[in-house]
């Protein structure tokens, strides 16, 4: 009996003195919880971080991340939601500081710290080969995958004996290749060794700017009937095809008057199904591509000499017309007139292709100019901002010169083609490119070129 009392007389001190000790110390982090997948492709992610008790309200004068990066912060009961502004970088450790919690019983405070590592990420090219081997017979193209790091040696995913273009999807791809008689084919490449899925056209014909909206497992792209084709004549008419749907089909997207549209352009606005279309007549408009059909309405989005694409992690869409450029905000139809830094690399310099970086006005622009030593031409690309411009790339080589450039999703790189003057051209009816292409990428916070890839149309700019 007094062996039972003792016991019962030690739980109670061990109890009494684990109460205490919750009473003087501040909340405990049990857990953490975050996207990693959606933080370098998306802004807006929120990392919950869960503690052993409910919070008096936090700030984001509370929190600090490393490397530095805006958050918002809220409480609610025992958890704290740190919301990030912008997309976060690949292969990145975060750390997340937030300090003097409180709990609602006691004063005593602490502070919660939780540290991730982000993702790498896939990077998709296309190498295409004009050789030919014994038989006479041209070699085949490939799509090849890697990563940032360079991880595998990029393996080959798909090939074909012409191929024009490709999309990134889910687990897939969508192709574009090129028959003997130069017509196209589309279809479906599983990334996950599933059949090829042949994606159904009108007639004979060609298949041109082709879109994708991975996440939502969508594709565009334009027709162009051939000639001699039976059936309905297609011009550059849009199309959209969704994986998912019953019926296996594409839907056609016609214009205001439910007619056949012909387009110059056309893009997903990321991490949605809707697509922005530029007709012929310069006129924008917007549609939803699972709800737009032959009877869809568009909404106009004015006239613009052409779109650029989207800001990285917004639904900014980028128009230039010959006196401006704007964005426009398509969550609730703002217009924005760009005024940007002038960005001059000297006075021999041909300004080229412009892609916007953030909504703060940081650009970046590809240059030619003539070298110093010779008369021949190099390629130099600039980030400006309103503190003036640098140069974050410049060819190696007289012999070497940009070719198109475009941003990772994140904003984290700059995807530059590189070719060779002394590049051989493959002859391709649509998309032709040379013998020799590279993809480059810069390192927009490092400046930092020493990743390469070979081929050419990165999957980031598509």
């Amino acid at each position: 009996m007094r062996l039972f009392s003792g016991t019962v007389a030690i739980l109670a001190v061990v109890v009494g003195a684990l109460t205490a000790a919750n009473f003087t110390q501040g909340p405990r982090l049990t857990s953490a919880e975050l996207n990693l997948e959606g933080a370098v492709a998306r802004s807006g992610q929120r990392l919950l971080l869960q503690t052993n008790q409910p919070l008096v309200s936090v700030d984001e004068k509370q929190v600090t991340v490393e490397p530095k990066t805006d958050v918002t912060a809220t409480v609610a009961d025992s958890a704290i939601t740190i919301q990030f502004t912008g997309i976060l970088r690949y292969n990145t450790t975060y750390t997340v500081k937030v300090r003097g919690v409180q709990g609602t019983s006691q004063d005593a405070t602490s502070t919660l710290e939780h540290s991730f590592t982000t993702p790498d990420s896939d990077i998709y090219s296309l190498q295409r080969d004009v050789r030919v081997d014994d038989a006479g017979l041209k070699r085949s193209d490939t799509i090849r995958r890697t990563t940032i790091l360079g991880r595998g040696s990029g393996e080959a995913v798909f090939s074909a004996p012409r191929i024009q273009e490709y999309g990134v999807l889910a687990d897939a791809l969508a192709v574009v290749t090129i028959g003997e008689d130069e017509t196209s084919s589309l279809e479906i490449v599983s990334l996950s060794g599933a059949a090829q899925v042949p994606v159904p056209l009108p007639t004979e014909g060609t298949v041109k700017r082709l879109r994708t909206a991975a996440s939502e497992n969508l594709i565009a792209y334009t027709f162009t009937s051939s000639p001699t084709a039976p059936g309905p004549k297609y011009r550059d008419t849009p199309f959209v095809y969704d994986l998912a749907a019953g019926s296996g089909l594409p839907t056609e997207v016609a214009g205001l008057d439910g007619r056949p549209m012909s387009v110059v352009d056309l893009d997903f606005i990321p991490g949605t199904t809707s697509l922005v279309v530029q007709a012929e007549d310069e006129n924008v408009f917007l549609l939803d591509a699972l709800k737009e059909g032959k009877k869809g309405t568009l909404t106009p989005l004015g006239q613009h000499s052409e779109i650029r694409g989207f800001i990285p992690g917004t639904k900014e869409l980028v128009v230039a017309d010959p006196t401006q450029g704007a964005t426009i905000d398509l969550t609730d139809g703002t217009v924005t007139v760009l005024d940007l830094a002038e960005s001059v690399l000297s006075d021999t310099a041909y300004p080229g292709q412009l892609v916007l970086l953030d909504g703060q006005g940081r650009y970046a622009r590809q240059f030619d100019q003539e070298s110093t030593d010779t008369t021949e031409m190099i390629s130099a690309i600039t980030v400006t901002d309103d503190n003036g411009s640098k140069i974050v790339y410049q060819t190696p080589s007289e012999s070497s010169r940009v070719r198109n450039f475009c941003v990772s999703p994140n904003g984290q790189f700059l995807a530059a083609e590189i070719f060779s003057t002394d590049g051989k051209s493959d002859s391709y009816p649509n998309l032709p490119a040379t013998t020799g292409l590279t993809i480059v990428l810069i390192d927009l916070e490092t400046g930092a070129s020493n990743r390469s890839i070979s081929g050419f149309l990165p999957g980031w700019c598509r």
